[in-house]
């Protein structure tokens, strides 16, 4: 479903990527004041497998990981993005 796939992301202006049609698409960047970007490309990859994982179109994983980049931009400090899968469209039961 996701072969061949390749995600070009491009900070402030968001991610593309060329579907299999042809078409551009392009997901925007969640607005955020950038502080520091450490860690930004690790959050947006593991939103993009966690969605892709549990059957997300390639859109909606796109959009799951640059949700996570932005939660990491936005501080000096090292944090790990801390969202109920709930919060990110993902029907995953989980003890709090």
């Amino acid at each position: 479903k996701y072969a061949g796939k390749l995600l070009i992301t491009q900070g402030s202006k968001g991610v593309s990527t060329c579907l299999e049609t042809g078409e551009i698409l392009t997901v925007p960047a969640r607005p955020a004041k950038v502080v520091d970007t450490t860690g930004a490309g690790d959050a947006f990859f593991a939103g993009v497998a966690i969605g892709m994982t549990y059957g997300k179109e390639l859109k909606e994983a796109v959009e799951i990981g640059t949700r996570l980049a932005a939660s990491v931009i936005i501080t000096t400090d090292n944090v790990c993005p801390r969202f109920l899968p709930k919060e990110l469209g993902l029907d995953i039961e989980v003890e709090e």
